[in-house]
């Protein structure tokens, strides 16, 4: 009769090896259904039409989003830039093939770890997709001065811009990936937020309106350090695209 432990452990590693693979997705997603049913896929992407994205290229429609510039002449050379962009390709294929496995996968309760490793990747990859294209878009390569109507929302919101500054500055130095300033529908508040890899979605609900990426291969090919880096992207925010956002999402 066979040792009941060693089944266990052989089924546990089993199990661990197909997490792992739907988590890298290394052999493709015929090895993540196996032998359970595979019920109708929803449709989670949405119409290039629709949405506070439509008319971007990028997350909505899934299709790669450009650089905006090469190099930023005073604050990102090329290479600086091009690192970065690697790595948002990096999550966009990440994000698709997550995508794709989901059209094939097994939802019933014997591959639930399976299911969860595809999940993980799709959201953890989503939120680098989508955080990467509001950092690109942020950034300008001309000192801006914020709009009245960012301004008046400024001191609503979160006081002066000086305070702010501070505040957000303050943010980008403890983050582990990102900070960020965002609009909270739920509050009608804007808050500045450190964010990490894993909770990079932030809130739940809120939008974003400056983000600045503080990983390393963000800043570290230019800066010595990233203090002098979060000082030069003070200067280098896209004031106008954060009054596009924030018109695009206030709920007055």
């Amino acid at each position: 009769m066979p040792d009941r432990s060693t089944s266990s452990r052989q089924g546990t590693d089993e199990s661990r090896r197909r997490a792992l693979k739907a988590a890298g997705l290394l052999a493709g997603v015929s090895a993540l259904g196996g032998a359970g049913t595979v019920m109708a896929a929803t449709k989670e992407t949405g119409l290039s039409y629709e949405g506070l994205l439509k008319d971007l290229p990028g997350f909505q429609p899934r299709t790669l989003a450009p650089l905006p510039v090469a190099e930023i002449p005073g604050f990102l050379s090329k290479a600086q830039l091009a690192r970065t962009y690697e790595t948002y390709r990096a999550a966009f294929g990440k994000l698709k093939v997550a995508e794709k496995a989901l059209q094939e996968i097994s939802r019933d309760a014997s591959h639930a770890q399976n299911y969860r490793a595809v999940r993980t990747q799709q959201i953890g990859a989503a939120n680098a997709v989508l955080l990467h294209e509001f950092y690109f878009r942020t950034l300008t390569g001309e000192k801006q001065k914020p709009s009245r109507y960012v301004r008046g929302n400024m001191t609503e919101h979160m006081g002066t811009l000086e305070t702010w500054h501070e505040d957000f500055a303050a943010c980008a130095r403890v983050a582990d990936a990102w900070a960020v300033l965002v609009y909270d529908p739920y509050d009608d508040r804007w808050h500045n937020l450190p964010l990490g890899l894993a909770d990079a979605g932030g809130m739940v609900g809120t939008n974003p309106l400056v983000v600045c990426n503080v990983s390393d291969d963000a800043w570290s090919t230019d800066y010595h350090d990233r203090e002098t880096f979060i000082a030069r992207f003070l200067d280098h925010i896209d004031w106008k695209q954060v009054a596009t956002r924030y018109h695009a999402v206030d709920r007055h």
